[in-house]
């Protein structure tokens, strides 16, 4: 079991005296009063207003044969309430459609069904069995070679082993419903404040603001990418090879491969995203619930994120939660104080998910709890700051 001396590994840990980004945050440096990088390179966020996307949307108004606007869903806030205001306030004909990856929470699902009811739009699933056992038992095995060869920077591919096609699965259902639109979907249009910055930086490549990679570093992460996975032999069987060569061929392709009739508009690109509004409108107008055993309100809908978020929390001490808030402080959003509280609270073991988890992966928390504080004592020797 996890001891006191390991919850109070990072107690001590230096935090940015504006935001609160640790020093182990990758690539981050502190002026002398204790500002960090982040906060000095910060610029506002900039979306391109209400009234471009309304001038936008009337593009597709009456466009499709039966809708004018497909919103990928996956029962999270954020697509929740894109999904109520293309039908609640911009009166789009809007389909909703969920690529079930086999990696939904229950909260994903309930929440699917209870604001599709409440909004009265359309929904649609797209679901292979066979993918979603290969994609289970990858997981397993990439899981069990990942705990023999640990890496921070393999966490998220190891773990996050859904359907990389989802995204080119939903532009050709558009295509072939003749359905003018996609707005959004994975990683399309995010808002800011959820872009990472941090999870290829303990590799030293980092993205710009929107999340995006230049050519060059796309190439030099695929190189990295390509190093990590030939260093561990549990990679070594054709389905992983495949789910791997699968996820680098979309990264790389996805914008060939998209069919040409398909538009696709990210909502945050034209919307600010406010937190308040977007809790308090999904809430009280959609049925829209969070998950039981977390007060976190992001990626509920996401079966693999209370065990990527408790690793890096056990290995470096934050989760993408310090850096989200940490953006919603510069906004004036959250107050350093507020950050600092919802962190200690959203960062808690989520204990009946992992346990769940832990069930699907064959392992036990105390054998994942043991192999994360060996491999820290190693990892914690190369990121600046002493903290064994």
């Amino acid at each position: 079991m996890t001891s006191k001396k390991d919850v109070d590994v990072f107690s001590d840990v230096k935090r940015c005296s504006k935001c609160i980004l640790p020093q182990t945050f990758p690539g981050i440096s502190f002026d002398k009063n204790g500002v960090c990088k982040y906060c000095h390179d910060w610029e506002p966020v900039k979306v391109l207003g209400e009234k471009e996307l309304e001038k936008k949307l009337q593009e597709y108004k009456n466009k499709g044969v039966e809708y004018d606007v497909l919103v990928p869903f996956s029962g999270g806030r954020d697509s929740s309430f894109v999904l109520h205001q293309m039908v609640k306030k911009y009166h789009m004909r809007t389909l909703a459609i969920t690529v079930d990856s086999g990696f939904l929470t229950k909260e994903g699902f309930q929440n699917i069904e209870t604001v599709t009811k409440a909004l009265h739009v359309d929904h649609v699933w797209l679901k292979n069995e066979g993918k979603i056992d290969t994609s289970k038992q990858n997981c397993k095995i990439k899981f069990h070679g990942w705990l023999k060869k640990p890496s921070i920077n393999t966490i998220v591919p190891v773990l996050n082993s859904g359907d990389k096609t989802m995204n080119l699965q939903m532009f050709q259902y558009a295509h072939d419903h003749n359905i003018p639109v996609v707005m959004g979907g994975n990683n399309i249009g995010n808002s800011i404040f959820e872009q990472e910055h941090w999870k290829t930086g303990f590799l030293g490549v980092f993205p710009n603001e929107r999340g995006y990679y230049g050519p060059s570093d796309r190439l030099k992460l695929s190189f990295l990418f390509g190093v990590e996975y030939l260093r561990n032999p549990a990679n070594f069987s054709f389905p992983i090879f495949k789910e791997y060569f699968k996820g680098a061929s979309v990264y790389f392709f996805e914008s060939f491969l998209k069919p040409n009739d398909v538009d696709t508009l990210g909502f945050y690109d034209y919307i600010y995203w406010d937190e308040k509004k977007i809790l308090s409108t999904i809430l009280k107008e959609a049925g829209w619930k969070g998950a039981a055993d977390t007060t976190a309100t992001w990626r509920v809908d996401d079966s693999a994120y209370p065990l990527i978020n408790y690793m890096y929390h056990t290995l470096v001490g934050f989760t993408e939660h310090d850096e989200f808030y940490s953006k919603m402080i510069r906004e004036g959003q959250l107050t350093r104080k507020e950050a600092l509280e919802r962190c200690l609270s959203d960062q808690k073991p989520r204990l009946p998910s992992l346990h769940r988890t832990f069930g699907e992966l064959d392992v036990t928390k105390e054998q994942v709890d043991d192999l994360l504080e060996k491999y820290r004592t190693k990892l914690l020797g190369q990121i600046k700051g002493d903290y064994r």
